[in-house]
């Protein structure tokens, strides 16, 4: 059987009728062909698979380079979009986000953004499962599933909400959006175990293509055990004995297997991993989901190092610093190879990282590729030659060397990313700037993308690699300190290639360690921002509200009120129930 949901694309255009006015409307004497009134399509079984793509497409709208995913990762440590001249100024947002100074008044979309991407999400899923309930008994024969389905994914947008803003509104039903208040998300929490603990039994426990990309019985664990372990967060209480328990459902139904390549999680056109539970899948036509990280962060230049064609590829923004990228392994063994290149003999020195994961960033000076023979990054990556430099936009020599540089400014200066960025906009230093921060690349782009520039890899929501490190740090709270070091190393053994050199001790296992272990392990996931905040709850080390070196941000207020984001003004001044969350 074919995947059921993303295999009926015809439909899309009807739905996204559907979802904005809930019925087509007609004119008399006027044929509609390709929109069906609502109670006509939804009456039959055979399009309620189609019904259910609305709410999937908004859960692409919420992950990735998104309002939400960028929240949920430059409020972190781990990702920065400094202004390059006049790029990526765009009204000073990015830097509003880096610096924690986004406001209730901010009119660039980002906060109020992030309230209507969940909130969207979550009216989706509403319009689905009220119009499912609906429906003459009988219509849907799997009613009880696709409820269940519908109930688990909206879950996951309240849970994207709960972590940004707190308090949300939790509306499951009917109603005038303007009368709507603000649930405690302590009350959030509590709902949302209890609607997800009646949705397992119904939800599929079947893990191949007919549920690829959908929600499953495993996709309910796993965020039950994201919300068991930063319970205390949300409701003042531990909840980690029902995290490993969540945890444990997963790793021991042998649905899943950590892949021995890190990248084979997240490379090729909607990958099918089998470390993948959940995944929002890609699309290179631009009609769905979009993956747009790698072209977010490399200089347009670095195409040639993926075997795209210069240079309609790259946007030279999203980084990391050095403030993120010092916690990577970046030992390495070296190697050397010549190749032929125009008659010339160029000699090649190549590197191999101990740890797979710290291939996922482009640092130093780049070099020319084809996509295919320099995949995965981390092994044998070409990073000095005794060839010419450099290629260059518009450069006539561009088939004639390896190393890449551009020529900004006409300054042709060699592609060179630097993890040091002691500013967030142009100083003194134009050139070196251009380049600062270090890229990256675990969604590896595909060669020959299509004119667009569409990446279709496909968006890891949930994987197995989180789920151990979960149950890791679980045991650790609860002091079963042999159990957590058993799922650590087994993640860390992947990331070292099967070695057990790299494995820890007892005596590694501390909270700086482990949150380390999951930004290695987890970058540009769009967890980092729950990860320091949830570690600042359990240790009262501030490592989401501390100054920043990388560029330099001062320490938050101490109230810590920049843990959960403002209610947008526009927001409150269309319902005045909402109230202001405290410090804004």
């Amino acid at each position: 059987m074919k995947n059921s949901i993303y295999n009926v694309k015809r439909w899309a255009p009807a739905i996204i009728l559907l979802w904005i006015s809930g019925a087509a409307c007609t004119k008399l004497n006027v044929k509609t062909y390709s929109v069906l009134p609502a109670a006509e399509f939804w009456s039959n079984p055979d399009n309620i698979a189609a019904g259910k793509i609305g709410p999937y497409t908004a859960l692409g709208n919420v992950v990735g380079h998104s309002g939400v995913g960028n929240m949920m990762e430059i409020t972190s440590d781990e990702m920065v979009y400094p202004t390059r001249g006049t790029d990526w100024y765009d009204g000073g947002q990015w830097a509003r986000m880096y610096y924690h100074q986004n406001l209730p008044s901010d009119v660039d979309g980002n906060v109020d953004g992030c309230w209507q991407g969940c909130l969207g999400g979550v009216s989706k899923c509403n319009y689905v499962i009220l119009t499912l309930q609906s429906l003459p008994a009988g219509t849907d024969p799997n009613l009880d599933a696709d409820i269940a389905e519908m109930t688990a994914l909206r879950s996951i947008f309240y849970y994207k909400a709960m972590v940004l803003f707190g308090n949300f509104p939790y509306v499951n039903y009917a109603v005038d959006p303007t009368k709507v208040t603000q649930t405690p998300m302590a009350a959030i929490f509590d709902s949302l175990e209890t609607s997800l603990k009646a949705s397992i039994p119904h939800l599929s426990t079947t893990v191949d293509n007919s549920t690829y990309g959908q929600v499953t019985r495993y996709t309910a664990f796993a965020l039950l055990a994201r919300m068991y372990l930063n319970a205390k967060y949300y409701t003042g209480k531990d909840r980690f004995a029902d995290c490993v328990t969540m945890c444990d459902s997963i790793i021991n139904s042998g649905k899943f297997a950590l892949e021995q390549d890190y990248f084979d999680c997240f490379s090729g056109i909607n990958n099918q991993s089998k470390e993948n539970i959940l995944v929002v899948p890609g699309s290179q036509s631009g009609l769905t989901f979009t993956n747009g990280l790698v072209q977010a962060s490399i200089e347009f230049n670095s195409s040639l190092t993926f075997g795209i064609p210069c240079c309609n590829y790259g946007n030279n923004g999203a980084s990391s610093t050095k403030d993120f990228y010092q916690y990577f392994d970046t030992a390495s063994t070296y190697s050397s190879n010549t190749q032929q290149i125009n008659g010339r003999t160029v000699h090649n020195v190549l590197r191999t990282f101990n740890d797979q994961r710290t291939g996922q960033y482009l640092v130093g000076q780049q070099f020319q590729g084809d996509g295919v023979s320099n995949y995965p990054p981390y092994k044998n990556w070409i990073v000095a030659n005794d060839d010419v430099c450099c290629t260059y936009d518009g450069d006539a020599s561009t088939a004639a060397t390896t190393k890449i540089g551009d020529n900004y400014n006409s300054l042709k200066s060699p592609v060179i990313y630097y993890d040091t960025m002691a500013e967030f906009t142009f100083g003194t230093s134009p050139a070196y700037f251009r380049h600062a921060g270090v890229r990256n690349i675990k969604y590896w782009p595909q060669p020959g993308l299509p004119p667009n520039g569409n990446m279709g890899n496909a968006w890891s929501v949930f994987r197995l690699g989180d789920v151990y490190l979960m149950r890791g740090e679980a045991n650790y709270w609860l002091g079963n300190l042999p159990d957590a070091l058993g799922d650590f190393n087994t993640v860390r053994q992947r990331a070292y290639s099967g070695s057990l050199a790299h494995n820890w001790a007892l005596s590694d296992l501390t909270p700086d360690n482990i949150l380390q272990e999951r930004g290695r392990e987890l970058a540009w996931e769009d967890v980092r921002r729950i990860d320091q905040i949830r570690m600042q709850v359990y240790t009262g080390t501030p490592y989401f509200t501390r100054a920043r070196s990388y560029p330099p941000k001062s320490a938050d207020n101490t109230d810590n009120h920049t843990f959960w984001l403002p209610v947008p003004t526009v927001e409150i001044n269309t319902n005045p129930n909402l109230k202001q969350n405290p410090g804004y």
